[in-house]
Protein backbone atom coordinates (compact mmCIF):
# COMPACT_ATOMS: atom_id res chain seq x y z
CA UNK A 1 0.00 0.00 0.00
CA UNK A 2 1.37 3.14 -0.88
CA UNK A 3 0.31 6.87 0.59
CA UNK A 4 -1.38 7.99 -1.97
CA UNK A 5 -4.38 4.65 -1.62
CA UNK A 6 -4.37 5.10 2.47
CA UNK A 7 -7.72 6.84 3.76
CA UNK A 8 -5.94 9.22 6.13
CA UNK A 9 -9.31 11.09 6.87
CA UNK A 10 -10.47 7.66 8.32
CA UNK A 11 -7.40 6.91 10.41
CA UNK A 12 -7.75 10.58 11.83
CA UNK A 13 -11.53 10.10 12.86
CA UNK A 14 -10.70 6.60 14.68
CA UNK A 15 -7.85 8.20 16.36
CA UNK A 16 -9.74 11.28 17.97
CA UNK A 17 -12.71 8.66 18.82
CA UNK A 18 -10.02 6.58 21.49
CA UNK A 19 -11.27 6.68 24.90
CA UNK A 20 -9.33 8.92 26.48
CA UNK A 21 -9.00 10.03 30.55
CA UNK A 22 -10.54 13.38 30.45
CA UNK A 23 -8.80 13.70 34.09
CA UNK A 24 -4.90 13.80 34.32
CA UNK A 25 -4.60 11.67 37.36
CA UNK A 26 -0.75 12.66 37.85
CA UNK A 27 -1.25 16.32 38.47
CA UNK A 28 -4.36 15.50 40.75
CA UNK A 29 -2.23 13.35 42.39
CA UNK A 30 0.15 16.29 42.66
CA UNK A 31 -2.11 18.80 43.50
CA UNK A 32 -3.93 16.59 46.53
CA UNK A 33 -0.39 15.87 47.65
CA UNK A 34 0.29 19.20 47.59
CA UNK A 35 -2.79 20.43 49.57
CA UNK A 36 -2.23 18.03 52.26
CA UNK A 37 1.43 19.27 53.04
CA UNK A 38 -0.30 22.84 53.54
CA UNK A 39 -2.84 21.27 55.29
CA UNK A 40 -0.70 19.63 57.63
CA UNK A 41 2.07 22.96 57.56
CA UNK A 42 -1.23 24.79 58.46
CA UNK A 43 -2.79 22.91 61.49
CA UNK A 44 1.12 22.57 63.02
CA UNK A 45 0.93 26.47 62.87
CA UNK A 46 -2.69 26.83 64.23
CA UNK A 47 -1.65 24.46 67.32
CA UNK A 48 1.74 26.45 67.65
CA UNK A 49 -0.30 29.95 67.75
CA UNK A 50 -2.76 28.37 69.89
CA UNK A 51 0.12 27.45 72.78
CA UNK A 52 1.85 30.30 72.26
CA UNK A 53 -1.92 32.20 73.28
CA UNK A 54 -2.75 30.14 76.29
CA UNK A 55 1.03 30.94 77.31
CA UNK A 56 0.27 34.57 76.53
CA UNK A 57 -2.95 34.66 78.12
CA UNK A 58 -1.62 33.05 81.80
CA UNK A 59 0.66 35.78 81.67
CA UNK A 60 -1.35 38.45 81.50
CA UNK A 61 -3.57 36.50 83.83
CA UNK A 62 -0.85 36.26 86.36
CA UNK A 63 -0.24 39.95 85.82
CA UNK A 64 -3.79 40.99 86.19
CA UNK A 65 -5.12 42.89 89.22
CA UNK A 66 -7.97 40.72 90.72
CA UNK A 67 -10.47 43.43 90.53
CA UNK A 68 -9.43 43.93 86.23
CA UNK A 69 -13.08 43.56 84.47
CA UNK A 70 -10.76 41.41 81.56
CA UNK A 71 -9.69 39.03 83.69
CA UNK A 72 -13.37 36.62 83.34
CA UNK A 73 -12.30 37.43 79.32
CA UNK A 74 -9.09 36.26 79.69
CA UNK A 75 -9.90 32.87 82.12
CA UNK A 76 -12.41 32.23 78.80
CA UNK A 77 -10.54 32.65 76.35
CA UNK A 78 -8.19 29.28 77.64
CA UNK A 79 -10.95 26.89 77.32
CA UNK A 80 -12.09 28.35 74.28
CA UNK A 81 -8.89 28.48 72.53
CA UNK A 82 -8.89 24.84 73.09
CA UNK A 83 -11.62 24.13 72.33
CA UNK A 84 -11.53 26.13 69.27
CA UNK A 85 -8.33 24.03 68.04
CA UNK A 86 -10.15 20.66 68.92
CA UNK A 87 -13.03 21.26 66.96
CA UNK A 88 -10.09 22.34 63.76
CA UNK A 89 -8.30 18.91 64.22
CA UNK A 90 -12.24 17.14 64.35
CA UNK A 91 -13.09 19.00 61.14
CA UNK A 92 -10.07 17.83 59.49
CA UNK A 93 -10.13 14.61 60.87
CA UNK A 94 -9.97 12.39 57.95
CA UNK A 95 -8.07 14.95 55.63
CA UNK A 96 -4.34 13.76 56.65
CA UNK A 97 -3.48 11.14 54.36
CA UNK A 98 -3.58 10.94 50.63
CA UNK A 99 -1.25 8.01 49.41
CA UNK A 100 -2.77 5.20 47.28
CA UNK A 101 -6.18 6.61 46.76
CA UNK A 102 -7.66 6.28 43.07
CA UNK A 103 -8.94 8.71 41.16
CA UNK A 104 -11.98 8.89 43.04
CA UNK A 105 -11.36 8.80 46.26
CA UNK A 106 -8.87 11.97 45.72
CA UNK A 107 -11.03 14.13 43.89
CA UNK A 108 -13.63 12.99 46.99
CA UNK A 109 -11.04 14.06 49.57
CA UNK A 110 -10.12 17.01 47.46
CA UNK A 111 -13.73 18.13 47.67
CA UNK A 112 -13.83 17.59 51.18
CA UNK A 113 -11.10 19.20 51.82
CA UNK A 114 -12.40 22.51 50.38
CA UNK A 115 -15.64 22.14 51.90
CA UNK A 116 -14.00 21.86 55.60
CA UNK A 117 -11.87 24.66 54.78
CA UNK A 118 -14.69 27.13 54.02
CA UNK A 119 -16.79 25.13 56.90
CA UNK A 120 -13.78 26.35 58.99
CA UNK A 121 -13.68 29.66 58.19
CA UNK A 122 -17.14 30.75 57.96
CA UNK A 123 -17.68 29.15 61.30
CA UNK A 124 -14.64 30.76 62.86
CA UNK A 125 -15.92 34.22 61.82
CA UNK A 126 -18.90 33.62 63.62
CA UNK A 127 -17.36 32.72 66.67
CA UNK A 128 -14.82 35.76 66.57
CA UNK A 129 -17.63 37.94 66.01
CA UNK A 130 -19.84 36.42 69.58
CA UNK A 131 -16.21 36.30 71.53
CA UNK A 132 -15.73 40.54 69.92
CA UNK A 133 -19.33 41.33 71.05
CA UNK A 134 -18.51 39.86 74.33
CA UNK A 135 -15.77 41.61 75.29
CA UNK A 136 -17.78 44.99 73.89
CA UNK A 137 -20.32 44.20 76.68
CA UNK A 138 -17.94 43.03 79.35
CA UNK A 139 -15.86 46.45 78.33
CA UNK A 140 -19.26 48.29 78.53
CA UNK A 141 -20.64 47.03 81.60
CA UNK A 142 -16.80 46.98 83.49
CA UNK A 143 -16.16 50.70 82.49
CA UNK A 144 -18.49 52.32 85.50
CA UNK A 145 -16.31 50.37 87.83
CA UNK A 146 -12.98 50.38 86.46
CA UNK A 147 -10.18 51.76 87.26
CA UNK A 148 -8.73 54.25 84.57
CA UNK A 149 -5.24 52.19 84.44
CA UNK A 150 -7.57 49.35 83.32
CA UNK A 151 -9.10 51.57 80.58
CA UNK A 152 -6.28 51.22 78.15
CA UNK A 153 -6.51 47.26 78.67
CA UNK A 154 -10.00 46.86 77.57
CA UNK A 155 -9.65 49.85 74.90
CA UNK A 156 -6.79 47.39 73.21
CA UNK A 157 -9.00 43.83 73.91
CA UNK A 158 -11.87 45.58 72.08
CA UNK A 159 -9.45 47.12 69.13
CA UNK A 160 -7.40 44.53 68.94
CA UNK A 161 -10.77 42.00 69.14
CA UNK A 162 -11.77 44.03 65.75
CA UNK A 163 -8.38 43.63 64.03
CA UNK A 164 -8.77 40.13 64.25
CA UNK A 165 -12.51 40.10 63.66
CA UNK A 166 -11.73 42.44 60.37
CA UNK A 167 -8.70 39.43 59.64
CA UNK A 168 -11.07 36.62 59.95
CA UNK A 169 -13.80 38.14 57.04
CA UNK A 170 -11.53 38.78 54.71
CA UNK A 171 -9.57 35.70 54.87
CA UNK A 172 -13.31 33.79 54.83
CA UNK A 173 -14.41 35.57 51.74
CA UNK A 174 -11.36 34.75 50.03
CA UNK A 175 -11.53 31.32 51.00
CA UNK A 176 -14.94 31.28 49.97
CA UNK A 177 -14.42 32.81 46.71
CA UNK A 178 -11.57 30.56 45.50
CA UNK A 179 -13.53 27.16 47.31
CA UNK A 180 -16.40 27.84 45.07
CA UNK A 181 -14.26 27.67 41.85
CA UNK A 182 -12.01 24.88 43.05
CA UNK A 183 -15.45 23.40 44.35
CA UNK A 184 -16.75 23.45 40.52
CA UNK A 185 -13.66 22.60 39.08
CA UNK A 186 -13.42 19.33 41.44
CA UNK A 187 -16.98 18.51 40.67
CA UNK A 188 -16.76 18.80 36.99
CA UNK A 189 -13.79 16.34 37.11
CA UNK A 190 -15.54 14.11 39.05
CA UNK A 191 -18.75 14.69 36.54
CA UNK A 192 -16.36 13.43 33.75
CA UNK A 193 -14.89 10.74 35.84
CA UNK A 194 -18.53 9.05 36.42
CA UNK A 195 -19.21 9.72 32.52
CA UNK A 196 -16.02 8.19 30.99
Amino acid sequence: MNDAEFDWTSLGDEWRAQAASPIDVDRLREEVRKRGRSLRRALLGEMALTLLSIAMLIALIVKADPSDPMLPILVLLIPVSIGFQGWSLWLRRRQWRDQGLDTAAMLQLDIDRVQASMRYWRQGTWIGLLLWLGICALTVIGIPDSDPRQLSGMAGGVIGGAIGLLVSVVMAWRKSRSGKRRLARLRELQRQLSDG
